[in-house]
């Protein structure tokens, strides 16, 4: 009979070191590795999850000790036996839409997780009524897409019809096939869920198969911060599982001001396991704004957040506008290939050396000028050797005297004037385009887990959102506890524009 514990880790609470320590605990009882397993909601969570095991017992092999440590979807291919040209691919997708007359925007894979994603909002909507395990007519029904049913049901056929014809699967059937064949489903000692609130119905399935055939069950996650119900994520299949239940009492990230708040919003959300947790021991600082803009951000590490994308766009444009660095759900402000071409420039003015690949990377920036006809794309260079500006000018058309070489500014014209005026002002305030940005913008859902010592709250919804608040309510809390519990110290919120679409504390 398997033991089952739910873990309830509210903001800052050390869920994750938690459930490693579960990890250290089978290992040292003799638990082996192949054993236990670890699946989590990300590929990210996973992989630190697994080298962090490797850091309390490194003399475990990494490529085979842990075979478990994966995503469900992950663990269905493996399970499945699927090699990546079962899967379908970006000229699959691209097929698909000629034949059946869409526009679709297609993300790519990862090396063990070669799944694509194929973005359109009828396909979405299907792909939702399945991993809800809804009936197709009657998500139709709740969806308000504007698309005509018939329409609808056809996309359906057709998308189904060609992956059959072609013997390929999608992201979906990886846990509908694996369903299908539960006897494929590994039996192991122990199995530890993380983010279990962000499970959909269909990967409640699997994990319902897991647990049945294992001894130990971990489940952990948190209600309150289940903000993907809009991508069919089933929050209540994990406030119903029955189980031993341990509440993470401690967060080492909340102050006690914005714990106050916090707890005030989270007490407005009608279906949630009670939890009584504590903050740190430091007081925390509340601050409200009429705008962004009076806000001073030139200091410190930054957290931007709003509840949908497109408020983040006049934000973007301000910081810009004051010449700060920053990043936006993970990209920074400035693209990576033109820091690596200024900074190797650079490096060549002072005497210094690059390989043939990061040369290749600043002659695709220099001005035409200071390149011989021909010699752009240095075909005949090798990547990895090493060249001083003096070799590029032997032997590879470098139009420049190595002695005085125009500054990255002047050289590299092929970066757009906006784009350049916008790094010198950067480099003129001293940041370092190499490090990580210390101002972060997202949106409250990709920003979950992450945390900063000061966090920028916009308190507007969006339109559609808005009209359906008193629907919604408690995603609509949800999101917001998210957000303001993303601070270490001081939390700043900008009142919503427009008094009848913003969140109301």
């Amino acid at each position: 009979m398997t033991t089952i514990h739910k873990i309830f880790g509210p903001p800052g609470s050390g869920k994750t070191t938690y459930l490693l320590s579960l990890v250290e605990k089978e290992l040292a009882a003799g638990t082996k590795p192949q054993r236990i397993g670890y699946f989590s909601f990300t590929k990210k969570a996973a992989t630190e999850a697994k080298e962090r095991a490797l850091l309390r017992f490194p003399h475990l092999n990494p490529r085979t000790d842990f075979p478990f440590f994966r995503t469900l979807h992950s663990l269905a291919y493996l399970c499945l036996g699927v090699r990546r040209e079962d899967m379908m691919g970006p000229k699959d997708y691209q097929e698909f839409a000629v034949k059946v007359g869409l526009e679709l925007r297609i993300d790519g894979a990862e090396e063990d997780e070669p799944v694509i994603h194929a973005d359109h909002p009828v396909l979405n909507e299907i792909n939702l009524a399945r991993i809800r395990g809804t009936d197709l007519r009657v998500h139709y029904n709740q969806c308000n897409l504007g698309v005509e049913w018939p329409m609808f049901e056809y996309m359906d056929r057709a998308y189904r019809a060609f992956r059959t014809e072609r013997e390929l699967l999608d992201f979906t059937d990886l846990l509908e096939q694996l369903l299908q064949y539960p006897q494929r489903v590994p039996s192991l000692d122990v199995v530890i869920i993380d983010e279990a609130q962000d499970l959909s119905r269909l990967q409640w399935g699997l994990v319902e198969e897991l647990v049945k055939r294992c001894q130990r069950a971990h489940l952990a996650g948190d209600d309150d911060q289940a903000v993907f119900g809009w991508a069919g994520a089933d929050v209540d299949s994990f406030l119903g599982l029955r189980g031993q239940v341990t509440v993470l009492h401690q967060s080492w990230r909340v102050p006690r001001a914005v714990y106050e708040l916090a707890d005030d919003i989270v007490r407005r959300i009608h279906h949630r396991q009670e939890k009584v947790w504590c903050p740190k021991d430091l007081p925390g600082v509340i601050q409200h704004h009429g705008s962004w803009q009076t806000v001073d951000v030139t200091e410190g590490q930054w957290l931007i957040l709003a509840s949908t994308n497109y408020l983040l766009n006049p934000v973007c444009a301000w910081l810009k506008a004051q010449g700060l660095f920053f990043e936006r759900n993970g990209v920074p402000s400035i693209p990576q290939k033109i820091v690596h071409a200024v900074v190797d420039w650079e490096r060549l003015r002072r005497g210094r050396v690059i390989s043939g690949l990061a040369a290749r990377n600043v002659y695709a920036l220099l001005d035409a000028r200071l390149i011989q006809r021909g010699q752009r794309e240095l075909k005949g260079i090798d990547p990895i050797v090493e060249y001083a500006a003096r070799d590029l000018v032997d032997q590879f058309g470098l139009l420049c005297d190595p002695a005085c070489m125009p500054v990255w500014f002047d050289a590299m014209t092929r970066i757009s004037d906006d784009r350049r005026a916008y790094m010198q002002a950067v480099l003129k305030r001293g940041a370092r385009i190499t490090a990580t940005p210390r101002i972060r913008v997202s949106t409250i859902h990709s920003a979950k887990g992450g945390e900063a010592d000061n966090v920028l709250l916009l308190m507007d919804l969006s339109p559609k959102f808005a009209r359906d608040y008193f629907k919604q309510a408690d995603d609509v809390h949800r999101l917001f506890y998210v957000g303001v519990t993303r601070t270490r110290n001081a939390l700043h919120l900008v009142l919503p524009q427009k008094a009848d679409e913003g969140f109301v504390l």
